[in-house]
């Protein structure tokens, strides 16, 4: 099914009726540049440098103009992909050009394709330096379009999404949506999708390991760490005794122990998490209501609890964007989204509150918007700003306005910046979370290779250097202290994740091994040699390692957490080289959490402004962002009063 998925070239990301704002306006009857002739034919150009990898483009033309162009082989991510895969070849055509624009967060994806269509000129004998620089026809609208909603939301990822269809759900009579990306899905859409489930069946709880079960009954005989854990050890010691008097086959869990383990790794307090688990069921309970089924759980990188699944048969995070959009159609909601549309300005009346937002499409069409019952800024964090990390930037050293991100292109902080024009306040801007397993390339996480919660990591010189199920702060600061910077996940058959020629997020793995991306030998000497390591090093670690997936003891960095298939065992073996990179922004907006109303640094509430997800302080990841968007929709529709505002 996944790869029925990816070929779906020519579905729009709101081909199920929702209004959309994409490109428009190319010129049918641009003029061919003056002496570009070709050998009349139809010819394939090729990009090595998709987002999945390989990417072909299938041109047909006559002596003197280009008169049809498709991607006829691609494994970008859908969603994301969707635009510039349909829109860009139509506007080669158009345009008689490749002067054409890339599309707004498909930037790889957008480059790539006129890459394949600049090889095919060649191929064609045509001037691919002067299509490059041919005029570019695409005229502006100059259209101007008022509307009244009762709720208007800044940013289609994970909150804003799953706000939308929350709010129609609980009886809104009209929403809309802005997103500047060309696709909904924001980050979500490429994070790994994963989220905690506590509420999973049997068949799909993690095993039981000795391991586990150690972590469990050692937390139990130290005995609380605090005044809130003292409170309420006597229900945790109860769960524990109540899971001990079963076969236990199956990890223990409970939301207690969820929020135990997040304040011991995070920080914060118990009340919160355990509200936070709370909504996260309720949040996991609804999509699943939607006809979501889920993998099996396992742990993820920097939280190696197994409580984290995804929606099955499907890549990263689409599947959830799949099923809301799904529902929306299915209940013909009353919402409009308008992608390819970034809000530019939120507007207030003479009293400071914010009557709605003003809009300009990429077509040039602008949109005043008012929203009877406020606006919820739902646009993530700064992750993919470099200027902004590093205006912030207290922990990393060295970090520059290049570093790579794992996120979107639409991940700069937007919302942040037009609330803080109208004096919203901010806190934690410093705390940037560092990802330690990201493509060195890229940043992305899509070509990951080995089990990231339970994997044997090593160094250039083929030693390990870190507990691998150790935080993420701390696995990245790791890696900044080895040879280059950057650090290697061994695996081998049994746990790379591979299938079908495929990474776990979709990427393309001949592709990566082509592009140096990824290393893969039927022998760990053959493996140390092609990365430069020490090949005995590499051989003693693994052997050492794989000791240790037997004993569960780990003398060097006291790692007691390995998955049952975590032992690398037969080849093809496989070296995944690695970096940090900017991940996710705790930092943000400040708000009123009763009211969930942006505040500024007095405290004072800004009137109808509210904030979910990513945007706000403290505030991370795509579950609690599912889980924060459904329930402040929730909130709005009914304790907020609808104004007139004509």
């Amino acid at each position: 099914m996944r790869e029925e998925l990816m070929k779906k070239v020519l579905k729009t990301v709101l081909a199920f009726g929702l209004a959309a704002s994409l490109l428009s306006g190319c010129s049918q009857s641009a003029k061919q540049p003056e002496g570009q002739t070709y050998q009349a034919g139809t010819y394939t150009g090729i990009s090595e440098n998709g987002k999945g990898g390989k990417l072909a483009l299938t041109m047909e033309f006559s002596d003197q103009a280009i008169i049809s162009a498709e991607v006829t082989e691609h494994h970008e991510t859908p969603n994301i992909s969707d635009a510039p895969l349909e829109q860009i070849p139509q506007q080669i055509v158009d345009q008689q050009s490749l002067n054409i624009d890339v599309i707004s967060g498909a930037t790889i994806t957008s480059d790539a394709i006129l890459e394949a269509a600049a090889d095919a000129v060649r191929q064609a004998g045509g001037d691919v330096e002067q299509l490059k620089q041919a005029a570019n026809n695409t005229k502006k609208s100059e259209e101007v379009i008022d509307l009244t909603t009762d709720l208007v939301i800044v940013g289609a990822g994970a909150a804003g999404m799953a706000a939308a269809v929350s709010a129609a759900d609980e009886g809104a009579d009209s929403v809309v949506v802005f997103e500047k990306q060309a696709n909904i899905g924001g980050n979500a859409i490429v994070s790994g999708g994963f989220i905690e489930n506590l509420g999973l069946p049997e068949e799909l709880k993690a095993d039981n390991d000795a391991g586990y079960e150690a972590r469990v009954l050692n937390a139990l005989e130290e005995g609380p760490q605090s005044e809130e854990e003292a409170a309420v050890w006597d229900q945790f010691t109860a769960e524990v005794e109540a899971w001990k008097a079963t076969d236990r086959t199956k990890v223990f869990d409970s939301p207690l122990w969820m929020a135990i383990e997040g304040v011991r790794t995070d920080g914060g307090n118990l009340e919160d998490y355990l509200y936070f688990a709370e909504t996260l069921q309720e949040f996991d309970n609804w999509i699943e209501e939607m006809g979501v089924e889920w993998e099996k759980a396992h742990g993820i990188v920097g939280y190696s609890w197994p409580r984290w699944t995804n929606i099955k048969d499907f890549y990263l995070g689409e599947g959830y964007f799949h099923y809301l959009k799904k529902n929306i159609e299915e209940n013909q909601y009353p919402i409009d989204i308008y992608t390819s549309t970034p809000v530019t300005e939120l507007l207030v009346d003479e009293e400071g509150a914010v009557t709605g937002v003003h809009a300009v499409s990429a077509d040039g069409t602008q949109y005043n918007v008012k929203a009877r019952q406020g606006v919820l800024l739902a646009t993530g964090g700064f992750a993919g700003n470099g200027k902004m990390l590093v205006e912030y930037n207290e922990l990393w050293e060295g970090m520059t306005e290049d570093v790579l991100s794992t996120n979107t292109a639409g991940a700069t902080g937007d919302g942040i910046v037009m609330a803080q024009k109208l004096g919203a306040a901010v806190d934690q801007m410093e705390a940037e979370m560092m990802f330690p397993m990201a493509d060195r390339k890229t940043g992305s996480t899509e070509a990951i290779v080995g089990n990231t919660a339970s994997c044997l990591m090593v160094n250039q010189e083929g030693q390990r250097f870190t507990n691998e199920t150790g935080t993420r702060w701390d696995i990245s600061a790791a890696i900044f202290e080895q040879t280059g910077d950057q650090a290697y996940i061994i695996s081998s058959s049994n746990n790379s994740g591979i299938q079908d020629g495929r990474t776990q997020g979709g990427s393309d793995v001949e592709a990566m091994l082509k592009n140096g991306r990824l290393f893969r030998a039927d022998t760990l000497e053959e493996l140390a040699a092609q990365i430069n390591a020490d090949p005995q090093a590499l051989q003693a670690t693994v052997k050492a390692y794989n000791e240790m997936t037997k004993t569960h003891e780990d003398s060097q960095f006291g790692r007691t957490t390995f998955e049952p298939n975590s032992e690398i065992a037969k080849g093809p073996y496989y070296a995944y080289p690695c970096v940090p990179a900017a991940h996710i922004t705790i930092g943000g907006l400040v708000v009123d959490y009763d009211t969930m109303q942006v505040v500024k640094e007095s405290g004072e509430a800004i009137p109808y402004l509210f904030a979910a997800g990513e945007v706000l302080a403290g505030e991370c990841g795509i579950d609690g962002s599912f889980a924060q968007g459904k329930a402040l929709a929730k909130q709005i529709v009914h304790n907020v009063a609808k104004r007139d505002l004509n």
